[in-house]
């Protein structure tokens, strides 16, 4: 007589025959190497979760830092909104590193010709960063150039220095490190020391300009 089979496991199936997990696909955090970077990129690693690093045990220092949206330091104001410097007493923090990035994407939607190395705004459109949106669509183009001039104009009504330091944090390329001042700032934080004077002025313009986008 024939053994019986493992049992079927219940559930929903796709069209493979495959279990669907329950609450959706998985998010994909990266390597821990990498998970580990972008934390050290936005706010200091608890000296433990260092020393197990530096031994070789990026695994375990990954699973010591969390789960955190540390995927969030891949440019300038998510690197800033880590490190908790996006501190505003009405606005939310998340609230005005989304407000930068819309001004990112409808910056270089406009002004795309114009970007480093050739054309990076395509790089970042073929990588989902960006959207292409108003390509040959004159109303729509029309549409996005009138939305980045609106949140220019605020930018400009709070003074230069805002839309400088908005602008640094933003609009510039920063994607892996810098502006300066902010990673100045970020050191500074992580080494518990106070920061520079002209620095500190900076995320205080940049945070006064943001909260006036969102």
């Amino acid at each position: 007589m024939a053994k019986a089979g493992r049992k079927r496991k219940a559930g929903a199936r796709n069209k493979a025959g495959r279990l669907i997990a329950i609450g959706g696909p998985r998010l994909d955090r990266g390597t821990a190497e990498l998970r580990l970077h972008r934390a050290l990129r936005a706010g200091p690693l608890d000296p433990a979760t260092q020393r197990l690093w530096q031994r070789g045990k990026a695994e375990e220092a990954a699973a010591a830092i969390g789960t955190g949206d540390h995927g969030q330091a891949v440019d300038a104001v998510g690197r800033a909104w880590l490190a908790d410097l996006l501190a505003h007493p009405v606005r939310d923090g998340a609230a005005m590193r989304d407000a930068g990035r819309v001004l990112f994407k409808l910056y270089w939607a406009h002004y795309a010709e114009l970007a480093p190395s050739g054309g990076l705004y395509r790089e970042l459109a073929g990588r989902g960063v960006v959207r292409f949106g108003a390509t040959g669509d004159i109303e729509r183009a029309a549409q996005l150039e009138a939305a980045l001039n609106r949140r220019l104009a605020i930018l400009d009504d709070c003074g230069r220095d805002v839309r400088r330091a908005v602008e640094s944090l933003c609009v510039d390329h920063h994607f892996e490190f810098g502006p300066a001042w902010l990673d100045r700032l970020i050191a500074a934080r992580r080494e518990g020391r106070p920061a520079g004077e002209e620095d500190r002025r900076r995320i205080e313009a940049a945070v006064l300009g943001l909260a006036a986008l969102t």
